[in-house]
């Protein structure tokens, strides 16, 4: 699926709890802190265990948050991007906690 960095729209699939919500969660949280384009993410390979206690959200999170940090050389730390990926993950209606970064 292909998203607009416009934040309304990236708040409107945040919202949606659709298969791209936590992606679109970190992307909005992005928008409205930098004034970066979007990017591509090819996730052709997931090794998480599937169903065994693993926030595999909070990891789709993290990826988003690292991508668009290298990408845009945000200058964010690993705990930044941890932070970043949490606020993206609670404009979603995830009820996760900062355990899960």
């Amino acid at each position: 699926e292909e998203l607009s960095m416009d934040p309304k729209e990236l708040l409107r699939v945040a919202n949606s709890g659709s298969h791209f919500a936590y992606i679109a969660g970190v992307a909005y949280q992005v928008a409205i802190r930098y004034h970066v384009q979007g990017l591509v993410l090819d996730n052709y390979k997931t090794d998480l265990p599937l169903k065994k206690g693993l926030s595999s959200s909070a990891a789709a999170c993290v990826l988003a948050a690292r991508a668009f940090n290298r990408i845009y050389d945000l200058k964010l730390s690993a705990r930044g991007e941890m932070d970043l990926a949490y606020h993206g993950e609670i404009t979603t209606p995830s009820q996760c906690g900062r355990m899960d970064q």
